[in-house]
């Protein structure tokens, strides 16, 4: 059973208030980058295969606060300042915020293993899977704040499990069935290959993955881990 009980409070946290400004900049930029220049920032700051020559190892810091479209950046915010919050007021600033991050990438690294277990598997047929993976790596950068999301609905659900939340403000769901029900429906998606709808589920699967280990690690030490 979960020590704590969520109290709503009013206003929001220092790290999930700036952490939401700074992925809005983020998109603006993305916006005045296109209209002026036609700078794709996206096609820059998204989160390449290793194998592919625009790859860049701190796109997987940018990547994450990257995004598609509006309807993208406003789930994504909705999911940080709503889940955030709860977070960041039982841990505090530093280890709300490395919890974030761990969360981002963690779920960027399950996403590339997937992707180049899938891709190997898929070129075998032709040849050397892994030396056709090297000449023909992914395309597409992968953006989005929705691994880190998912790791604080993880964290949230094991926090405060029997919090009830209203779904379309009419739907009421406890926090730990939310989490399962979300978690089983990315799975199958990413599973099946939810073709042609252009979501990373795994990346979703990775941010819970960390979020679940992280909070693990958070309960053993509760006052030196940042």
């Amino acid at each position: 059973m979960s020590q704590f009980r969520f109290r709503p409070v009013s206003g929001t946290p220092f790290v999930v208030m700036n952490l939401v400004a700074i992925n809005v900049i983020f998109f603006v930029a993305k916006i005045l980058a296109w209209n002026s220049q036609q700078l794709d920032l996206g096609a820059v700051l998204g989160l390449y295969h290793p194998f592919h020559s625009d790859f860049h190892w701190y796109q997987f810091a940018t990547s994450i606060f990257m995004h598609g479209d509006f309807r993208h950046i406003l789930f994504n915010m909705f999911g940080l300042w709503f889940f955030g919050r709860m977070l960041e007021n039982v841990w505090g600033a530093k280890r709300f915020l490395i919890y974030y991050l761990v969360c981002g990438i963690g779920a960027s690294l399950i996403f590339l293993g997937w992707e180049t277990f899938t891709a190997v598997n898929s070129l075998s047929q032709y040849g050397d899977g892994w030396a056709l993976l090297r000449e023909y790596p992914p395309s597409s950068p992968m953006i989005g704040a929705s691994g880190a999301v998912f790791g604080l609905l993880i964290g949230a659900a094991l926090l405060f499990p029997n919090s009830v939340i209203n779904i379309y403000g009419v739907i009421p769901v406890k926090l730990k069935w939310l989490a399962i029900l979300y978690g089983a429906a990315e799975l199958y998606s990413g599973y099946r290959g939810a073709s042609g709808d252009n979501v990373a589920h795994f990346a979703h699967i990775g941010g819970m993955i960390f979020g679940f280990i992280l909070v693990q690690i958070y309960k053993r030490d509760k006052s030196n881990f940042y």
